[in-house]
């Protein structure tokens, strides 16, 4: 259910990546201003650096990047939960190679505070799973 949402949320990401770039500059902006008003000195100089970083690299072409990171992420983790459904055990390494892509791709192709986001985003509820899924290994051939 998680892989047919994120298919479709990706695919808004890529159809409309301008929008979607103001939209996520908006929401750290909104962030960025409330943690202005609690930080510290020190932390305020390292929150705002890191914060000017993501807005910055916030762009249309960033959008559309992460989406089809995501978009390969969430098929083959629809293609890996089939395999796993019909105990294929084949199914739960190719579902851990899906996690792999979508933490290590962000990082590599996009970069920058960004791309740790986004690869921290894209696996949070993934690792999760693949510890339930790994439970169930023994039952898969």
């Amino acid at each position: 259910m998680s892989s047919v949402f994120g298919l479709w949320t990706q695919s808004e990401r890529l159809w409309n990546p301008g929008i979607m770039a103001d939209e996520t500059r908006e929401r750290f902006e909104t962030v960025r201003e409330k943690l202005d008003q609690q930080a510290g000195s020190a932390d305020a100089r390292t929150m705002e650096s890191m914060f000017e970083s993501i807005i910055e690299q916030t762009t249309p072409e960033t959008i559309k990047t992460g989406a089809i990171i995501m978009l390969i992420f969430e098929s083959i983790s629809l293609y890996a939960a089939y395999l796993m459904w019909n105990l294929q055990k084949k199914g739960f390494y190719l579902y851990l190679a899906g996690i792999a892509i979508a933490f290590l791709a962000p990082i590599l192709i996009i970069g920058g505070w960004l791309g740790t986001i986004n690869s921290i985003a894209g696996v949070l509820l993934s690792m999760f799973m693949l510890i339930l899924y790994a439970f169930n290994l023994k039952h898969m051939e």
